[in-house]
């Protein structure tokens, strides 16, 4: 029988792969790109007992982290052969991160009774990364990845716990909560990495994105099927940046992703004094409802303050000021 879902995904490239990704097995291979996205798929279907996240799972908020997982693939992130071959190499950087955004969740998830335990595949070759190994048949889990798995092992548990319920924002603050545990320990280990194989300018396209991540969970971004398919994707480049970027003209890129690229890269840019101070002020802004139900101009009256958005900024300052 086909898994409900939303009709909008038959006509994304995402589909075939929701359709046809075979269900995981004794064993879960994470440096298979069809596994990941099984996993995925079996955690949004687990999720919705009783259909608290509707009768297609549209309201579901890991949709978000299936449509990054994409992006990265099909844009060529997961490694060299991935695009040909499905297999995420293990030293990719992207594919690291992801792995804290797809294994560590299903952990938490098995955690909290949610779904099966299976053996995990460890990776194929070393790696400068630390990834789960099975130890006497259990999870040997990184220690700096523990807390992570006991966030999403919360979040889990707050969602088994939870009726269908219209105001999805108590789980979306537990999901972004794990959500920024567990890509703080990526975003500590990118600091000291060198951007081989990938070019300086995608590097620091990662680790301002990491940093992006600061912002959206203050205002636990919604990350449902709808939300993002409207907001999640117009924003992320189709390709690596290459060394040629450097200026991040980009004139090949739409407007849109232009921007986006330009953004985030200042925020790897910026000193860690300027970010702290810079998302302590975002995160006294976004203390209210009112300012998170307004995340979207809000987030462009901080990045891309102009004469359109002259009145996003002056809420914003008045969030900002509690007043």
């Amino acid at each position: 029988m086909p898994l409900p879902h939303p009709a909008e995904l038959e006509r994304l490239d995402l589909f075939v792969i929701w359709r046809d990704a075979a269900e995981l097995g004794e064993r879960f291979d994470p440096f298979d790109f069809r596994q990941r996205m099984a996993a995925y798929r079996e955690l949004i279907r687990a999720t919705n007992e009783n259909g608290r996240f509707g009768s297609d799972d549209r309201d579901n908020p890991l949709w978000g982290l299936m449509f990054q997982h994409h992006w990265q693939w099909r844009s060529g992130r997961l490694g060299r052969e991935a695009a040909a071959t499905a297999r995420i190499d293990p030293d990719a950087a992207w594919g690291y991160g992801n792995y804290a955004l797809c294994v560590i969740p299903w952990l938490g998830a098995v955690a909290a009774g949610v779904v099966e335990s299976r053996a995990i595949v460890p990776p194929p070759s070393a790696s400068r990364f630390a990834y789960v190994v099975e130890l006497d048949g259990l999870h040997g889990v990184p220690s700096e990845l523990v807390a992570a798995v006991d966030d999403w092992r919360d979040y889990f548990a707050l969602v088994r716990a939870s009726a269908p319920i219209a105001d999805h924002e108590p789980l979306r603050m537990a999901l972004w909560k794990a959500h920024k545990t567990s890509l703080d320990v990526v975003a500590d280990r990118l600091r000291s990495i060198d951007a081989q194989p990938l070019s300086a300018p995608e590097l620091a396209f990662l680790r301002g994105w990491c940093r992006m991540v600061d912002y959206l969970w203050a205002a636990a971004w919604p990350t449902d099927f709808g939300s993002s398919l409207k907001y999640g994707l117009d924003g992320l480049p189709g390709r690596l940046l290459q060394d040629g970027d450097a200026d991040l003209a980009l004139t090949d890129l739409p407007r849109p992703t232009r921007r986006s690229v330009r953004n985030v890269v200042a925020l790897a840019r910026a000193s860690r004094p300027r970010h702290g101070l810079n998302l302590w002020l975002w995160r006294r802004a976004m203390r209210t409802r009112a300012a998170r139900d307004e995340v979207v101009p809000m987030l462009d009256a901080v990045f891309n303050p102009s004469p359109g958005n002259a009145a996003a900024r002056r809420r914003l300052l008045r969030y900002t000021l509690g007043f």
